[in-house]
């Protein structure tokens, strides 16, 4: 693998600590080898050689800023990349009123500048991160203005720009009904056990209102959501790990809601729990060990499946590296209750 690692445009670092990168307080270990991918003149040349790696097997993962990642004490015997977020670009089509953008624009940054032009992104404030994770999740927020009014990435994206790695080359997506689902979509469920599609651009597309009428909204979104908008390992800001949207379709409720009508769901494993603020939502403490969380989440799954009759491991917000790639909570709980 480290030969291929030459052929970068620019060094990888070696044996790189991950704690950085997780969304939890607790230790991680290494990735075999960390890159940050750069949107300038080597791009492309950058994306052949992951392909060189795709067509050879070699294990890589790519991440955008703030991805709701829980990373195991095993670290990652692959390539770890990052994306970049200097160079973001957005370009306005006045003709067919759509805005093209490069995958590393964060979205609050993209809201803001449709807002000033009175385009109606407003259903994206306060989801964190940048426009190619918010695509590939399909992040949505539920509307504080009216429930009719709620909506999701899918709701404005047009067409969208990838790098195959198993062709090698650029192609265009533009998705159908079936291409996105509930904080899902094809391309994520394509990349699950090996990476095969990188988000370089994206088409979205609003309705006109105005720029007051836009601001209004904006305003009633952000006063909704000022107190999860700080990433970091304050307790109720570590991110949930379960679909709230699975939940409620389900249950009529979110996990905050299980969890006052159950306390019984909660329990504290040396420091993974759901948390007693007003969020509750999952987070651990530095010496929280992966038996630990493992541990944890199999008393919650079993405890929501005796009371409600719903498996939520089928539908977790949060993406586990483990040492060989991407697993599903299933998969951690097993290899942590041997």
């Amino acid at each position: 693998m480290e030969k291929i690692f030459d052929t970068f445009s620019r060094g990888i670092e070696y044996n790189y600590n991950l704690q950085s990168k997780h969304l939890y307080k607790k230790k991680t270990g290494n990735a075999k080898g960390y890159y940050m991918l750069k949107f300038d003149e080597n791009l492309k040349e950058d994306l052949k050689v992951l392909h060189e790696m795709y067509q050879q097997n070699l294990p890589f993962r790519i991440y955008g800023v703030h991805t709701n990642l829980y990373i195991t004490d095993n670290g990652y015997d692959g390539l770890y990349i990052d994306v970049d977020t200097k160079n973001a670009k957005i370009e306005f089509k006045k003709e067919t009123e759509e805005f093209k953008v490069t995958s590393n624009l964060f979205v609050s940054a993209f809201v803001n500048h449709t807002k000033e032009m009175g385009y109606d992104f407003s259903a994206l404030t306060g989801i964190p991160g940048v426009i190619g994770g918010g695509v590939v999740g399909n992040s949505s927020y539920p509307s504080v203005i009216s429930k009719d009014y709620s909506k999701h990435f899918s709701d404005f994206v047009k067409k969208i720009m990838v790098y195959d790695f198993e062709l090698g080359d650029f192609i265009e997506m533009i998705p159908d009904e079936n291409f996105f689902g509930i904080r899902d979509s094809f391309i994520k469920q394509q990349n699950k056990t090996k990476m095969r599609y990188f988000v370089k651009e994206v088409v979205l597309k609003a309705d006109y209102i105005g720029k007051e009428e836009v601001e209004k909204f904006y305003n009633a979104q952000i006063e909704e959501r000022i107190g999860a908008l700080k990433i970091n390992y304050k307790e109720g800001n570590a991110g949930s790990f379960f679909a709230n949207r699975h939940l409620r379709n389900h249950t009529g409720k979110s996990m905050k809601g299980l969890l006052l009508e159950n306390p019984c769901i909660n329990i504290n494993v040396n420091g993974a729990t759901f948390g007693s603020d007003a969020n509750m939502q999952f987070k651990t403490e530095s010496y929280t060990t992966d038996k630990d969380v493992a541990k944890f989440m199999e008393h919650v799954v079993t405890k929501v499946k005796e009371l409600y009759h719903f498996d939520i491991a089928q539908y977790k917000e949060v993406n586990i590296l483990d040492c060989d790639g991407e697993i599903e909570l299933g998969t951690f709980i097993d290899r942590n209750n041997l």
